[in-house]
């Protein structure tokens, strides 16, 4: 039995922070769900399995939230989901010079 609120800790034992970049390793058990629905929530855990995601915070349980946008296909349109933090990898920063939209120090004009 799992106790609640759950630990911010990934599957690597790093802390989980809101704002981190975390990749999604696997799909939560979803057996405490109607069976009506359990089909189409599972596929959009699917599709998040391999992707990397941004936190935008955590439930009362100590689960990540994490919102994103299907483009293409069945699940498409705008999802929300809460995840439990074992199941996320957080992924490192890269250095500053390979960082999108951040100059290099030589590169910058004085």
């Amino acid at each position: 039995m799992a106790k609640f609120p759950l630990p911010p800790l990934d599957a690597r034992g790093r802390r989980v922070k809101t704002g981190s970049r975390v990749r999604i390793i696997g799909v939560p058990k979803l057996r405490g769900m109607d069976a009506s629905v359990r089909p189409d929530t599972e596929a959009v855990f699917r599709h998040l399995v391999g992707t990397a995601k941004r936190v935008s915070g955590f439930d009362s349980f100590g689960c990540a939230e994490i919102f994103f946008t299907i483009r293409r296909g069945r699940q498409r349109g705008m999802h929300s989901v809460a995840i439990e933090p074992f199941l996320l990898l957080v992924q490192a920063r890269p250095p500053a010079g390979k960082r999108r939209g951040v100059a290099k120090r030589s590169a910058r004009r004085r």
